[in-house]
C-alpha cells in the first residue's frame, strides 16, 4: 500500500514541475535566461534565434514565434495550436523553433526591429540558408498553421518582411 502511495505521490510532484512552468514562453521569462528546451513530448523550442539558424544550417527550416508576455492571442497560439500534437509533430520535424520575447532586451527586441515585426503573434519563417521566407502573422488553428507554413516553403512571398 505505501508503495501504490508514494508511486501516485512521486507521479503527482513530477505533473506539477513539468505544468508549473506553462507555456515556453512562461518558462524563458521565470528568471533563468538560459536557452528553453520544452518539455517531453512538446514542441522543442530554444530562445536564441542566432543560435537556432546557425543550429538549422543547410538542414532544416527555422521557425520563430515573436510574442510579447500582454499578447493574450500569442497565449492562445501557445495553447490552442502549438499544443495540437500534430502540429508539435509537424514543427519538430521540419524546424528549429525558437521563441523570441519581442520586449526582451537580450535579443529579442532587436529581432523584432530588425524584421519589422509590428503585431503579435507574428512567426518569421527562414529557409536552411538562412533567408527570411516570410512571416505568418495573428491566430490560426493548428491545420490552418501548417497550411499557411507550408503554402509559404512551397511559394514564399514577394516581400517577406510585408505582415
Amino acid at each position: 500500500m505505501f508503495k501504490k502511495v508514494f508511486g501516485i505521490l512521486s507521479l503527482s510532484v513530477v505533473a506539477t514541475s513539468v505544468f508549473a512552468i506553462g507555456t515556453p514562453a512562461e518558462a524563458q521569462n521565470a528568471g533563468s535566461g538560459k536557452t528553453l528546451i520544452a518539455q517531453a513530448g512538446g514542441v522543442n523550442w530554444s530562445t536564441d534565434l542566432n543560435a537556432a539558424l546557425s543550429q538549422a544550417r543547410g538542414t532544416k527550416y527555422v521557425f520563430a514565434d515573436v510574442f510579447t508576455d500582454w499578447c493574450g492571442w500569442c497565449k492562445r497560439l501557445d495553447k490552442d495550436t502549438f499544443a495540437n500534437p500534430q502540429m508539435m509533430t509537424y514543427l519538430n520535424s521540419k524546424f528549429v523553433c525558437v521563441k523570441v520575447n519581442a520586449e526582451n532586451p537580450a535579443g529579442g527586441k532587436a529581432a523584432a526591429q530588425k524584421y519589422k515585426v509590428s503585431g503579435y503573434p507574428c512567426a518569421l519563417v527562414f529557409d536552411p540558408s538562412g533567408k527570411l521566407l516570410g512571416k505568418i502573422s495573428g491566430y490560426l488553428k493548428p491545420a490552418e498553421y501548417q497550411e499557411a507554413l507550408e503554402a509559404m516553403i512551397k511559394n514564399p512571398p514577394a516581400d517577406p518582411m510585408a505582415e
